[in-house]
């Protein structure tokens, strides 16, 4: 198999300028270039794609750590990441966390040793550590679906306002006992999407001077089997529902299940609203009222963001807020 030497030899110059060739650098002359590529051709020589990379100190490969890819939503977040890695020729390793924030870490640094260009991020345990890993070890981030008080670049709806002009609608709907199926809290002062949530719940809840009861609140794991759980808790209990507000579609769906099991009509008994609009709760029965997510959008827009950062380009926004929707269906009367 043809070598650098090979290819310096039969074109008659050094092997630096076979590598400034096959780098593209513009202080080659365009006979030396000629002959390096018809002596390349002749030998059938290719260019290490990895020693290119390390030449040019870019790889063109993106690192993506979500908590949870089983998850639909981040399937569809990763989808929009993507499509838009394919068009800038972008490659992508995707990291499953497990919502395990050592795991983020181990991938940060498993991410860091493969010569990643930069790093997608969404994770509920973002903190003084995370960030300083990051910082630390000079690797450009952007966070998808996930805001932050830190100095990072993010792409992420109003989950606070989202919540709120939910639990309005169900208010609007007649509901007064309204229960509340959020995911893990983390009693963090750093601000996660379940808190931002539960606050616009609770912003409405106010305003409408409706009572909040405690044991209609219940958290879960964004998981349909969490949801269901949940439900089932919030039922039995001496308040009974007349809506459930799920911070998931998936736990929505979980959720009227245990209605059901509990021999109680959804949404004749109990209304449901989930979030995110996954393709499921069109189809689901009954389908599913809920707070739309633009997932895709919001992976395609991290993803060109970071490229831009990669590229040291200026990003016009380092906070990008994008606009959800409130999709009404049956699950809720």
């Amino acid at each position: 198999m043809a070598n650098i030497d090979d290819v310096a030899k039969l074109a008659n110059v050094s092997t630096a300028t076979v590598s400034r060739v096959f780098n593209n650098s513009p202080y080659v002359s365009e006979k030396a270039r000629e002959s390096v590529l018809k002596a390349a051709k002749e030998l059938g020589y290719e260019p290490s794609i990895l020693a290119r990379s390390l030449a040019m100190k870019k790889t063109n490969t993106i690192g993506l750590i979500v908590p949870d890819i089983s998850n639909p939503y981040y399937s569809e977040v990763v989808r929009g990441i993507e499509d838009v890695c394919n068009i800038y020729k972008y490659n992508i390793i995707l990291c499953n966390a497990d919502n395990s924030r050592d795991k983020e870490i181990q991938y940060i640094d498993m991410l860091k040793s493969r010569w990643v260009d930069g790093i997608i991020f969404h994770s509920d345990y973002f903190s003084d550590e995370i960030y300083n890993i990051f910082k630390d070890r000079k690797i450009p981030l952007v966070l998808a679906g996930r805001a932050t008080n830190y100095d990072v670049p993010y792409v992420v709806i109003d989950n606070k306002k989202a919540a709120y002009d939910a639990t309005k609608y169900l208010i609007s709907q007649g509901h007064k006992k309204i229960g509340v199926i959020h995911g893990d809290l983390n009693g963090m002062k750093e601000t996660v999407d379940s808190v931002d949530r539960l606050y616009g719940f609770l912003d409405a809840m106010k305003e409408a001077g409706l009572k909040v009861y405690d044991e209609l609140i219940k958290e879960s794991n964004f998981k349909a089997k969490g949801g269901y759980i949940a439900a089932k808790e919030i039922l039995k209990g001496s308040v009974k529902p007349d809506a459930i507000f799920a911070f998931s579609d998936v736990m929505a769906m979980g959720a009227i299940n245990a209605i059901y099991d509990a021999g109680l009509r959804c949404p004749e008994d109990v209304s449901i609203i989930g979030f995110d609009n996954l393709d499921l709760a069109e189809v689901t029965r009954p389908a599913l009222t809920t707070v739309a997510q633009p997932m895709y959008d919001i992976g395609a827009v991290a993803a060109r963001m970071l490229i831009k950062i990669i590229d040291n380009k200026k990003i016009s926004e380092k906070r990008v807020i994008l606009k959800h929707r409130l999709i009404i269906r049956q699950s809720c009367i």
